[in-house]
């Protein structure tokens, strides 16, 4: 009677060191790839945070019929915080009424730090001023009761914020004297064929 032996299955040691050569390879390939989605998620989520403000301080204006205000400071969000050009935090807030009728107080209504949590870099006013029409308004230190006054864009003109990180796109947002407000890239031109870039 004759034995035999089944045939040993497995990976050599050289099959399984070539595969973690290639493995390794396919790694540092895609890091550059990976780290570039992040830094531009990281500023589309800062962007559209501030945008998301805008419409938010805008629809305050208009439902509470007080001027609103979308500010920039480097303080942690509070009805306290300072105003700040380029400030990496915002903070939406009403102003004091001019007229007593017990509710003339400032009111907090909403702040973040999207783009200080992600090392965002802000180009933009310190403060954005909204009528009780949602539409911008301009209005001196001494009206704001803030340490910055807010200037609406002339004619046809935005009032704009750069979003940007090394690394990474940068995007803008944009708000209309009329109060539109839109997000848009800096690499492109508004088009047909790039609805999403700005004008």
């Amino acid at each position: 009677m004759l034995i035999t032996r089944a045939a040993s299955r497995g990976f050599s040691l050289i099959e399984l060191m070539v595969t973690l050569v290639v493995l390794g390879v396919l790694l540092v390939a895609a890091v550059p790839a990976m780290q570039s989605w992040v830094v531009n998620g990281q500023v589309r989520t800062a962007a559209e945070a501030f945008q998301n403000a805008a419409r938010l301080a805008q629809g305050e204006a208009i439902r509470r019929s007080r001027t609103a205000v979308l500010m920039l400071t480097d303080d942690t969000p509070t009805l306290d915080a300072a105003p700040s050009a380029d400030g990496q935090r915002w903070v939406v807030r009403l102003l004091e009424r001019r007229i007593d009728d017990g509710n003339d107080t400032p009111l907090f209504v909403r702040g973040g730090a999207e783009p200080a949590a992600g090392g965002v870099t802000v180009a933009g006013d310190a403060l954005l001023c909204f009528n009780a029409f949602g539409q911008l308004t301009t209005l001196s230190e001494d009206a704001t009761g803030l340490d910055a006054s807010c200037s609406a864009p002339a004619g046809a003109a935005a009032t704009e914020y750069v979003f940007s990180r090394d690394g990474g796109r940068t995007l803008k947002v944009l708000i209309a004297g009329g109060g539109q407000v839109r997000l848009c890239d800096a690499a492109k031109t508004l088009s047909d064929t790039d609805p999403d870039g700005c004008p």
